[in-house]
């Protein structure tokens, strides 16, 4: 076998003694051992061993009933870790990467929404960006420039993104109102439901899945515009979602919204008042409260605390505030009564606040922007900001990138978007290498699905989509 003759396997064989062991109830092994050259003979040697063989594990006896109750005691709390672990965004978006030369923003797409306006002449900017639940579906409201009352007609126009990720030419549908639409918030969980905030101070809200009567509620919202509007939960109800709304008139709205019957019902106000009140001697209870009210420039509310929410006012200032223990303001005659829910103030800005909003990572920090061209980041138990960015041009716009604890972003007069580092307090320098037609920027609104996805709207009227590596800016950060 394999080319060896017989004597050739007798002599490897004569080289080799061979032992073999027995043990008494195993498998027999058989070593080799090199002997002499020149014999043919081999020992046998057999080694009784002892072995234990194992004894049976021992049967259990199970209380079915009991096992039972137990399982049934503590599945609620498994099935919500689940659901929470299946549903998180911890991870989405994540990219391990160590090379940070592709840290480029990219311009890919540029469309004109001003041509489906009516007054296009005249000249209009994008005044809300909105991307739905599914995150496939972005709004866009734009409005024009008001020297004194509203009287053009409001234009709200949406696209779906497609297997590119997209956005198509002309949009999938276009909705008007009676005035400039301030601010446009799709619901938090139906990806049909839009609300739109007008110039006038209405309140529209739409189903965009029918196709006539879209409009599903309809209210007078405000004594004057509307600043802001966002979909916040129910701190009485986990299931429901409410629609919070803040104006010029300086009062700040939360209204009940049902799913079923569509329609908005008033549950209570706030008023933000500056902590600057006059003497009570020179004038009434409510004419003090009045004059200490302070129109609404923006809010937010916390997703880690959802009864704390953040404002910013008129004259600059940044007030905390929360739903529980509030108390009724004196001289509301009103059905629904006027509530005081400050609960502490911030160092103000020296202008007018731009943005205000809470960090989607830390329940202790919100971040605010200026028109005095600086970025705050507060912590909530201390007035004074934990770090101050200042910047070279002023940002319209301003926002915490998803999954990037090191990084915010905005856009302004700079024309591309920027980014900035929060430990080092400064701005990342050339954002993007491609030659990009400087137009001011005013509004940014990233996918939370594809966070890489960001969409900016121009004052000139036209939306750019950006593809934004975050993860290589985040690298640099650090």
């Amino acid at each position: 076998m394999f080319g060896l003759k017989h004597n050739e396997c007798v002599g490897f064989e004569s080289r080799w003694k061979v032992k073999k062991v027995s043990l008494v109830g195993s498998t027999q092994t058989t070593e080799y051992t090199k002997t002499d050259m020149d014999t043919n003979t081999s020992d046998k040697k057999d080694i009784e061993v002892q072995t234990e063989s194992q004894a049976s594990a021992p049967t259990c006896e199970v209380d079915e009933e009991k096992l039972a109750a137990w399982l049934k005691k503590i599945y609620p709390s498994v099935k919500k870790e689940l659901d929470d672990n299946a549903h998180s965004r911890a991870f989405r978006g994540y990219k391990l990467s160590t090379d940070n030369s592709d840290a480029n923003c990219r311009l890919v797409q540029t469309l004109d929404v001003s041509t489906h306006a009516k007054d296009a002449a005249v000249g209009c900017h994008v005044s809300a960006l909105s991307w739905n639940s599914t995150n496939k579906t972005l709004g866009v409201a734009y409005t024009y420039k008001h020297n004194s009352w509203c009287y053009h007609e409001g234009v709200v126009v949406f696209y779906t993104l497609d297997n590119d990720d997209n956005l198509p030419e002309a949009p999938r549908m276009k909705l008007t109102t009676e005035s400039c639409v301030a601010d446009l918030r799709f619901h938090s969980v139906l990806p049909a439901i839009v609300a739109a905030g007008l110039f006038s101070g209405g309140i529209v809200v739409w189903n965009i899945q029918r196709d006539d009567e879209q409009i599903v509620a309809k209210v007078d919202g405000h004594g004057d515009g509307i600043t802001q509007l966002s979909w916040i939960a129910d701190i009485n109800s986990v299931k429901l979602v409410l629609l919070a709304s803040a104006g010029l008139d300086g009062l700040l709205s939360l209204w009940n919204f049902s799913p079923v019957e569509f329609g908005l019902s008033l549950k209570e106000r706030h008023q933000i008042r500056s902590p600057l009140f006059p003497k009570p001697s020179e004038l009434s209870s409510e004419e003090a409260v009045k004059k200490a009210t302070r129109a609404i420039t923006c809010f937010n509310f916390s997703v880690h605390s959802p009864e704390m929410f953040v404002v910013g006012t008129e004259g600059g200032w940044v007030v905390q505030c929360s739903l529980l223990g509030t108390k009724k303001l004196p001289g509301k005659s009103e059905e629904t009564p006027v509530l005081d829910s400050v609960f502490k103030y911030h160092q103000p800005h020296k202008g007018e606040v731009n943005s205000i909003s809470f960090s989607p990572n830390r329940k202790d920090m919100f971040m605010t922007s200026g028109s005095d061209l600086e970025i705050r980041i507060y912590l909530i138990e201390q007035e004074d900001p934990a770090q101050v960015i200042f910047l070279k041009s002023a940002l319209n716009c301003v926002a915490w990138v998803p999954y990037e604890e090191r990084i915010v972003c905005g856009c302004g007069k700079n024309g591309v978007i920027e980014i900035f580092q929060l430990v080092k307090g400064k701005a990342i320098e050339k954002t993007t290498r491609d030659k990009v037609k400087t137009e001011i920027l005013t509004q940014i609104e990233i996918n939370r699905t594809k966070s890489n996805i960001v969409a900016v709207g121009t004052e000139n009227g036209h939306v750019q989509m950006w593809r934004v590596p975050w993860a290589l800016f985040g690298n640099m950060a650090s």
